[in-house]
């Protein structure tokens, strides 16, 4: 069994190396594609632990801090645990032992039901805790971010444009508000059309970024009745290029499409 080390803690990777793709699914039910997520411009935070760890347990609520402080995964960066060899009731237990929020953990898989086993196989972390990052490339960024001492340690690294701090917002069901999301024409040279599916009357916002998380375009569309409703997005200002339009409902995320700008 892998005791936590400060020393030789790292994934067979090197930095700069592309990584692997992998899906998990969290304590909660909710899948995670590493993929999807960096397809979507998205920077990532993996922390690779074991339940019985307790280097891990001592660093997880700086890693939830960092987790919290960004956006609960709804911002720019992404948060993801996983555990090497326990069960969902381990797992549950290692967040209670760490002292971590509880109703609002980073999400987690366990090793046995949620898929951190085959993760922790396809990288191969050498110790306990080991933590890594993950640019929207899929490129290595650290192999191992070590030692923790707050959560700068964590922030230095990703560039500062990624990190947009960003309150954590209550999970809304999409399929209550919206029935329906899309981009056309997509690719696009000066105008689009962002397509909105609603099923209740609600606020509405789209926040367009860059493949580095920087806003680029805010549209505050304001109260929208149910129905399909059409809203011009203008991008003649935008170099050519990928971007992320994000669809929110009274300040909640609901989702997320790429628009390609030729």
């Amino acid at each position: 069994m892998l005791i936590g080390s400060a020393s030789f803690a790292q994934v067979t990777f090197d930095e700069g190396d592309i990584v692997p793709d992998f899906t998990i699914t969290d304590l909660n039910g909710d899948v995670h594609t590493l993929y999807d997520y960096t397809a979507a411009g998205k920077w990532v935070l993996v922390d690779f632990f074991a339940f019985w760890c307790g280097p891990c347990a001592a660093n997880a609520p700086t890693v939830n801090e960092f987790y919290h402080k960004y956006g609960c995964n709804q911002g720019n960066v992404i948060v993801l645990g996983v555990e090497y060899e326990g069960t969902e009731e381990q797992t549950h237990e290692f967040e209670a032992w760490a002292g971590i929020d509880v109703d609002n953990p980073y999400p987690s898989a366990s090793g046995l039901v949620g898929g951190g086993a085959a993760v922790h196989a396809a990288y191969g972390p050498s110790a306990f805790p080991t933590i890594i990052a993950i640019s929207p490339e899929n490129i290595l960024l650290n192999h191992d971010i070590w030692p923790i001492s707050g959560i700068q340690t964590l922030e230095a690294n990703f560039p500062e444009e990624a990190l947009v701090e960003l309150s954590c917002s209550v999970n809304v069901d999409e399929s209550a508000v919206v029935a329906d999301f899309g981009i056309s024409p997509n690719p696009a040279t000066d105008l689009s059309f962002v397509n909105i599916g609603l099923t209740q009357t609600t606020m509405i916002e789209l926040l367009v970024t860059d493949a580095l998380g920087r806003q680029v375009e805010y549209v505050q569309a304001g109260i929208m009745n149910p129905g399909m409703q059409r809203l011009e997005l203008n991008i003649s200002n935008l170099q050519s290029g990928i971007f992320y339009v994000t669809l929110m409902s009274n300040g909640n995320i609901i989702g997320t499409e790429k628009l390609m700008k030729q």
